[in-house]
């Protein structure tokens, strides 16, 4: 026998053995079918919630990849997902490990609402099998406690050690562009972790640093800072559908911390503190020179302020964002306003005094209710026909506001045969 016949039979029998070893593991692998009620029962048997997926298509061959399609999740406030796609490394599957290069989320609606019936649940009970590469959003869409919808698409790059090496994410529809850059930039002389932050919003920019430290029992701890510069308060809030009644631009300082043991606990416990003063800052939706002269039955219209400013805080709360204001001031010509105010679960509860002719006369004030449309109270007996308005500030990163008295200029116009009350409700 020549040697050329042999490599001809050896090649033909390697051949043969490869045809056999495809066809036992295609035997061995479960169908399309199969695999589309196994990620059903595992989501279920995980995390205690049923899920319904519509299609699951996978290949070998080339890139290897999982697709799961038209899954939902069975609550009354649905979690749905147009697609998900899993792209794994095949050699440390040998080895029990699962290994995913790219994991891609395109076209979700995520209430907050439903994320409660998983916590404590996404505890990842296999870490150590389990890597995860990277993590790619598109068309992502978060419906907040508010009800509001926002879309938001990114990419998110893991280390060895499960922590970011990369965050981005951007509001695809924004106008000014709307976008969070994290980096990670090396380490403190701690050990903390570093992170630069570029923030655009509002046609300004905020940017900063961020620490990520691990503390003796486990925790994740972070700290950080932005410096938030010429933020356009009404189009930042735009960007994420909420009416600003304020408007002007936003600079100042903020400092940011959270703690927890996973990634979502260190989201859930986040908080702010920023010091802010608003250049040309004006009342977008009342005048009020035409509300104290009309004893606020006319309203239309812009009120510039000569100045505004105010130290807001915010943090995570079980029903949504809480938002607290102190230290505002406000000056319109001759009148200038102090206050605080809460925002919390869309309501506002807001005190304040409007000082007068350089603080020769001082009118209380008070705003209560709904934020759609909360009750004004204000003494008619200081200053007859004076009006409230309200006010937005921002907050940088979590486009968050509260509502604040307003300042007046101008005095009332009292016509003889309208004499204004002591005290009233608007």
């Amino acid at each position: 026998m020549t040697l050329a016949r042999r490599w001809a039979l050896a090649a033909a029998a390697l051949v043969a053995l490869l045809v056999f070893a495809c066809l036992a593991v295609w035997a061995w692998l479960p169908s399309d079918d199969e695999l589309a009620r196994r990620v059903e029962a595992e989501f279920e048997a995980r995390l205690g919630q049923k899920l319904v997926v519509g299609a699951v298509r996978w290949r070998v061959l080339g890139v290897p990849e999982v697709e799961v399609l038209d899954a939902r999740t069975e609550q009354a406030e649905a979690i749905e997902v147009r697609r998900i796609a899993i792209r794994p490394q095949l050699m440390p599957l040998w080895r029990k490990r699962l290994v995913i290069d790219r994991l891609e989320v395109d076209g979700a609606v995520v209430p907050r609402k439903a994320l409660a019936a998983y916590r404590g649940k996404t505890t990842d009970r296999q870490a150590g099998t389990l890597v995860l590469r990277s993590i790619v959003f598109t068309d992502v869409t978060y419906i907040s406690y508010s009800e509001v919808p926002v879309v938001y698409e990114g990419e998110i790059e893991l280390d060895e050690d499960r922590r970011p090496g990369r965050l981005q994410i951007r509001r695809p529809d924004a106008n000014p562009p709307v976008s969070l850059d994290a980096t990670r930039d090396g380490r403190a002389e701690a050990g903390a972790d570093l992170y630069q932050l570029r923030v655009q919003a509002g046609g300004g920019s905020a940017n900063g640093q961020a620490r990520l430290a691990t503390s003796a029992d486990g925790r994740m701890v972070l700290q950080g800072e932005l410096a938030p510069r010429r933020v356009d308060v009404a189009a930042l809030m735009d960007a994420f559908h909420r009416r600003s009644f304020v408007g002007g631009l936003a600079s100042g300082q903020t400092a940011l911390s959270a703690e927890g043991d996973t990634a979502v606990e260190l989201f859930r416990s986040l908080r702010t503190r920023s010091v802010l003063d608003v250049e040309r800052a004006r009342l977008l939706r009342i005048d009020l020179d035409k509300a104290i002269k009309s004893l606020g039955e006319d309203r239309a219209g812009q009120t510039p302020l000569d100045s505004l400013s105010g130290v807001m805080a915010t943090r995570n709360t079980e029903q949504g964002m809480r938002t607290e204001f102190t230290e505002v001031k406000a000056v319109a010509g001759s009148y200038s306003a102090t206050g605080k105010a809460t925002l919390h679960r869309q309501q506002i509860d807001a005190q304040g005094e409007l000082a007068i002719g350089g603080g020769i006369v001082s009118v209380p004030f008070a705003a209560k209710g709904p934020t759609s449309e909360p009750a004004v109270e204000i003494s008619w007996g200081a200053l007859a026909g004076a009006a409230v308005g309200t006010a937005i500030l921002p907050g940088i990163g979590t486009a968050i506001g509260s509502r604040i008295g307003g300042a007046v200029s101008g005095p009332p116009k009292v016509g003889a045969d309208k004499a204004a009350p002591e005290r009233t409700r608007r």
